[in-house]
């Protein structure tokens, strides 16, 4: 049996996406590296929250570990991960747990100065929720209207959203120290020599060394899944990871999908005061919601606010193609649009738009292609999904490797994994 959803937190992070609440759950990341001079992840690198001493979690050197046996060894420090490691260390289970993550491997949110991981316990989306909060404390037009220039104010943005990453990172180290967590970083893949209680755990000096637990739990999350003939380049076309490094406040933003990721950066976009279109292939944006699992009302609902938000939805259509100006970031970018599936739109229809990026958020996959599953006999579907029993638990060869969050497969939402990890380890 495959995990696929739990209904009612689909809903509830639907409304979320919406932007109709933002607090509640502790917010890591699994996204690819990227490094800019000017981007959000260059002002995580250099700056804490009103000056303030960042908390710093003890990092366990692999080898000082090698000789012990631990409970449960969880893989990924991801909301997830970290919920699961924290209710398995508490009272009244108090297991000895590891919890094993590769933050600059998957691209986190790093202070450079200190080597701090900024994002640990907050999910792969951990910029969109910064930035969902961030849109509803400082009001765009309210500065501008002051004389602020564009640059100005996207510094107060990122400032605000490295503040709320920062306090949920301290917050979660905190939790982790108190509860006697053993924190390893390292990339974690199962021997190949078979077996499922062994773990070989590279560093970042590449030194291997070997973790030994009576269980394990992966949650690893999920990488965006990146269409054929789209122009990525992390600048002005970006996946649902790669945004995280944007520069600038954009005056226009048109997005690809029609799922909560597309939804929450076109709600997030529009209240920072972008122009936004949300390009749809299907000609029902209600229908295209209730595909993933959206009860048709709640589908109708959140299309409605879409619209009323002043954000134009293109339906029954897909980029037919770019043209990105070179040596001229100022100059829009140009996109064709074509019908579904290929060939004219009807008559009446855009068949151009013009913006300052394009974000294509038409889905993630799981990020499971590095822990070398097959040799602990891990199955796996084609699109690297763990395949789980009703009670979480994998078809490992020792019956002891369970799997919670994205690494399963869709919804692909924090709240839904955070609950299967609850179950995993309960």
């Amino acid at each position: 049996m495959k995990i696929k959803t739990i209904s009612p937190l689909l809903a509830t992070s639907f409304f979320a996406a919406a932007g109709y609440y933002c607090h509640g759950f502790h917010l890591l990341t699994v996204s690819s590296p990227r490094k800019t001079k000017n981007g959000l992840q260059s002002k995580f690198s250099s700056l804490s929250p009103s000056g303030s001493r960042v908390t710093r979690l003890h990092i366990t050197a692999p080898q000082d570990i090698a000789d012990q046996t631990f409970d449960l060894a969880v893989i990924g420090a991801g909301p997830v991960g970290v919920l699961a490691a924290l209710l398995a260390a508490r009272s009244p289970l108090n297991k000895k747990v590891v919890l094993i993550d590769a933050p600059r491997a998957s691209g986190a949110l790093m202070n450079e100065v200190t080597g701090e991981d900024l994002s640990i316990g907050g999910p792969t989306g951990l910029f969109s929720k910064a930035l969902r909060d961030t849109g509803k404390r400082i009001s765009v037009s309210s500065l501008k209207g002051m004389g602020l220039r564009d640059d100005s104010v996207w510094n107060e943005i990122v400032n605000s959203c490295v503040e709320l990453a920062s306090f949920n990172a301290r917050d979660t180290i905190r939790q982790l120290e108190y509860a006697g967590v053993t924190y390893v970083q390292g990339m974690a893949a199962f021997a190949d020599s078979g077996g499922s209680s062994s773990l070989f755990v590279t560093a970042t000096d590449n030194s291997i060394s070997t973790v030994t637990a009576s269980k394990v739990l992966i949650a690893t999350g999920s990488k965006p899944f990146r269409p054929g003939g789209i122009p990525f380049d992390g600048k002005r076309i970006f996946d649902s990871d790669t945004i995280n490094t944007l520069s600038y406040l954009p005056k226009s933003v048109a997005i690809t999908g029609s799922g909560i990721i597309a939804i929450e950066f076109a709600k997030i976009f529009k209240n920072l005061g972008s122009d936004v279109t949300l390009i749809i292939r299907d000609n029902i944006p209600r229908n295209a919601l209730m595909k993933i699992g959206l009860d048709k009302d709640i589908a109708a609902t959140l299309v409605a606010d879409l619209v009323r938000s002043g954000i134009k939805i293109e339906r029954g259509a897909q980029v037919k193609k770019f043209n990105v100006p070179r040596g001229n970031d100022k100059a829009p970018i140009s996109i064709e649009l074509e019908a579904r599936g290929g060939g004219e739109r009807p008559s009446g229809e855009s068949t151009s738009l013009k913006c300052d990026i394009y974000l294509a958020a038409v889905g993630r996959k799981p990020n499971t292609a590095n822990l070398n599953l097959q040799a602990a006999g891990i199955k796996a579907d084609q699109y690297g999904g763990i395949e789980v029993d009703s009670d979480l638990k994998s078809t490992a060869t020792g019956g002891n490797v369970y799997a919670a969050g994205d690494v399963l497969g869709r919804p692909f939402l924090a709240s839904t994994g955070m609950a299967q990890g609850f179950a995993a380890v309960k």
